[in-house]
């Protein structure tokens, strides 16, 4: 039997369906033709390695992201503050697929997360197993 995608994931992923955004530097913004600096994107999974986006801009595999997500959606509900203070992971496209209606897939493999940020998704991750992407 070959070794398939789900086979190989080093991360356990899951669900993780939040607002976020993400910002591509101005040389990836003028190769693809992307006018927006800042592009609104929906979490859709999480793990320690990567995440799923559900973006309105197609953007190619190899294109390096800055993604943004407000840290109190990693924090379990007690622990949650009214201060707004992002979590920002540095990562790569890996793929793209369309979805429906001009919205794309984008899997996005992480390469630069703080040590603070990593802790609050493995501890994210841990805490809702159950629901697996």
């Amino acid at each position: 039997m070959g070794n398939f995608g789900w086979d190989s994931r080093k991360w356990e992923r899951v669900r993780f369906e939040v607002q976020g955004f993400f910002r591509l530097n101005r040389l990836s913004r003028t190769q693809i033709g992307l006018r927006e600096k800042t592009v609104s994107a929906k979490f859709l999974d999480v793990s320690e390695g990567g995440c799923g986006l559900e973006s309105p801009s197609f953007i190619p595999g190899g294109v390096r992201l800055n993604i943004f997500v407000d840290r109190n959606f990693l924090l379990p509900s007690a622990k949650r503050s009214r201060k707004r203070r992002f979590a920002k992971m540095a990562g790569v496209v890996r793929y793209c697929s369309q979805l429906v209606m001009k919205r794309y897939r984008l899997g996005i493999q992480f390469e630069r997360v703080s040590r603070a940020d990593r802790e609050l998704i493995r501890d994210y991750v841990e805490r809702n197993k159950s629901a697996p992407a």
